[in-house]
């Protein structure tokens, strides 16, 4: 997949604004304990990739924010905050399914041989309970009900994260989908909004002055030809 960025990649690392050093930070911490208490949820409800998921991404949010965000950049931002909206929809798709109640499914198999005449035949029925329980069930027992926590605290955790992600991103003076006659933050909400003044590069402002000295050749004062 490849990104509309601008030509010069460099221009794009800016250091990290003191707004998100200095408060953002916070959030980002209360991030990272929050996901570690999802993916240990996980981890008891049995889920092993759930669990996992969530411990890789509160490993990504540690390494962004250690030593005062040396390692958060835009583009870091810009792709955990889609991978982290990405799985809050799917998260969230599961969280709808079971807001009604969890289905708990037994199967039972009774059989026996029957024999007709020289030739035996066995017959097999199987009969399958479906159960419904609340989302939250005390006589199911605790793990049930982590899980079920779990299911729930999921989609939440990853919609703040990819909130907290859209806020550090747009903290920064210019957008990585910005036009070459375009410069400002995507909101505009910090530095140059869209109907503020856009600076032109310097291949630009020359041909506006070329443009300008070739409307002037035939100006100047009138002559009369002959006394």
């Amino acid at each position: 997949m490849l990104l509309p960025i601008g030509p010069d990649v460099m221009q794009q690392m800016q250091p990290v604004p003191e707004v998100v050093k200095n408060r953002h930070v916070y959030g980002w911490y209360c991030m990272v304990l929050l996901l570690i208490a999802v993916g240990c949820a996980e981890a008891v409800g049995g889920a092993v990739m759930a669990a996992f998921f969530f411990f890789f991404l509160a490993g990504i949010f540690v390494y962004l924010v250690l030593d005062s965000c040396k390692n958060m950049s835009m583009y870091c931002l810009l792709l955990v905050g889609i991978m982290a909206g990405f799985q809050s929809i799917f998260e969230l798709m599961s969280l709808l399914a079971v807001i009604n109640g969890r289905t708990n499914e037994t199967t039972t198999m009774k059989g026996g041989d029957v024999n007709k005449g020289d030739s035996g035949t066995q017959e097999i029925t199987y009969i399958t309970k479906v159960t419904v329980h609340p989302l939250f069930d005390r006589s199911m027992g605790q793990k049930y009900n982590v899980q079920s926590g779990a299911i729930v605290a999921s989609p939440i955790v990853l919609i703040l994260c990819t909130l907290l992600c859209y806020i550090s991103y747009n903290s920064y003076s210019s957008s990585l989908f910005e036009d070459d006659e375009e410069a400002g933050p995507i909101n505009g909400g910090y530095g140059r909004g869209y109907g503020g003044y856009a600076p032109q590069s310097g291949r630009q402002a020359q041909s506006q002055r070329q443009a300008t000295q070739q409307t002037r050749i035939f100006e100047g004062a009138g002559q009369r030809l002959g006394s």
